[in-house]
Order: C-alpha cells, then sequence, then structure tokens
C-alpha cells in the first residue's frame, strides 16, 4: 500500500492507496515541534483504525511546503516503514513539464495538484486549492504548468483582520444569508464568503484570458474549498482529495 503524506502550513493530511483507490485519509493540525516518533505513532494510530499493519505499506511519498517537517517525515518512512520517502518537487520525474521561472520555488502541493488535475481531467485546467493561501495552478493542453497565483487564504484574512483590529473578531467562513450584513458578524462573514468568491473568479477571468483558453476545467480542492463552488461563476468542480491523487502519481512514477 502507499501513504501520501501533505505537509502543509496549516494542516497535515495522510492517505493510503491500495493501487489507485484512495482507502481513507486524514487531516490534522501541523505541528512544527512534532519529532519523527511521534510522526510514526499518530500514522500507526491511523492505519491501526483501518486495520492495516505497518508492514503494509511498501511505498510513502510526501509533499512538504513546511521544511522543519520535512526530514522529521522522512525518518518516520524509514524507521516505521522501511522505506525510502519519494520526496514531491520539480526535481522528480513528471507527467507535466514546469516552465516557470525558478521551478525550485515551486510548492510540492502546487505540482502534485497540477499533476493530478492534468492527469484527470486533462488540460488547459486550473486548480483552486483554498488553504492557508489560496493557491492557482495553471497546466495548458500540452501538460506544461505555467504558473499561477498565489493570495491569502481566507482562514488567513480574517485571523489577520481579527488581529489588527480591535473591535473585531474571527466567524466562520460559510456563505450567509445575505449580502449586507445587519450585525458585525453578519458583515464579517459576508465580506469573507462573497470576498473570496469575487476575487477568485475575478482572477480566474484574468487567467483564462491571459492564457488564451477557451474551454479550461476550473477545480477546486483544499481543506476550506466546500461551498465556494456554489457561488463562482468557474469553479465547475470539487476534487477534495486532488493533492493525495497527485502525490500518489508522483510517487508511482518515481
Amino acid at each position: 500500500m502507499h501513504l501520501a503524506i501533505d505537509i502543509g502550513n496549516t494542516n497535515t493530511v495522510v492517505g493510503v492507496f491500495k493501487a489507485a483507490t484512495l482507502k481513507d485519509h486524514f487531516r490534522v493540525a501541523s505541528n512544527r515541534t512534532m519529532t519523527s516518533d511521534e510522526a510514526g505513532f499518530f500514522i500507526t494510530g491511523l492505519l491501526e483504525r483501518m486495520n492495516i499493519a505497518n508492514e503494509q505499506i511498501d511505498r510513502v511519498t510526501v509533499a512538504s511546503v513546511v521544511p522543519p517537517l520535512t526530514p522529521v517525515f522522512e525518518r518516520t518512512a524509514k524507521k516505521w516503514f522501511g522505506c525510502i520517502p519519494v520526496f514531491v518537487s520539480s526535481h522528480v520525474t513528471l507527467p507535466i513539464r514546469i516552465t516557470i521561472d525558478q521551478p525550485d520555488q515551486l510548492g510540492a502541493d502546487r505540482i502534485a495538484n497540477g499533476v493530478a488535475a492534468f492527469q484527470k481531467f486533462g488540460g488547459p485546467v486550473i486548480v483552486v486549492d483554498f488553504g492557508t493561501t489560496t493557491n492557482f495552478d495553471v497546466v495548458d493542453s500540452s501538460g506544461n504548468y505555467l504558473g499561477g497565483v498565489l493570495i491569502p487564504g481566507p482562514e488567513t484574512s480574517m485571523s489577520e483582520l481579527a488581529r489588527k483590529a480591535a473591535r473585531l473578531f474571527e466567524v466562520r467562513i460559510e456563505p450567509p444569508d445575505r449580502v449586507i450584513g445587519r450585525s458585525t458578524a453578519g458583515a464579517l462573514k459576508s465580506g469573507l464568503f462573497y470576498g473570496t468568491v469575487g476575487q477568485v473568479d475575478f482572477l480566474i477571468e484574468k487567467i483564462i484570458a491571459e492564457a488564451g483558453f477557451t474551454n479550461a476545467r476550473v477545480i477546486a480542492t483544499g481543506g476550506l474549498a466546500d461551498g465556494f463552488e456554489k457561488h463562482s461563476r468557474y469553479i465547475t468542480l470539487i476534487e477534495p482529495t486532488l493533492t493525495l491523487e497527485g502525490i500518489r502519481l508522483i510517487g508511482e512514477m518515481n
């Protein structure tokens, strides 16, 4: 079985694949002080819930955007599963071509998103990943990764606003009943949710125009994606485990 690990700034997502089938996945907060043994106990606990023994894991692939945790999970893979993990980067074998300036700076999660979206839907395709940042990743019909856009994610924007404005506070990210808020909480919810939708749709429109796409698929993923597709003019589908799928595909190629 294949263990796919997506280490993000806010959450770490662990998925277990049997061939191409995702058996299950779990999302926990990323802990930058976690040791390799703590990571091993955590993952083993998840596997036990699925009645999977450590010995059944024969492949580990990791996409990490948190440098302190990268060697931690490398040691975990070796000690607990006897595997030398594949780390997603622009230097491994990929089914797409990274054509941006300074490809070494491209996040592993963004590479995985581009790979999974192109393999699953072909191109042109735009992935919108709602997380700590909202990432836009663009792949053309020939499988060229053209680049993308990074903006603060909705939770990040909310936290920073609450931190800097003494009388404001954090609210849930969800579509409010009305655009015109009749309370401070209502106004914040509206601005956070519909402001994100407007920002995302505007950027997608500019991406499509600049790239000259006529039939691009727009796919949403990420822990905060749910709900935005119902209000976006461009997002056609949510793929919650797209990043894990890309990690699996890259691991199998390497």
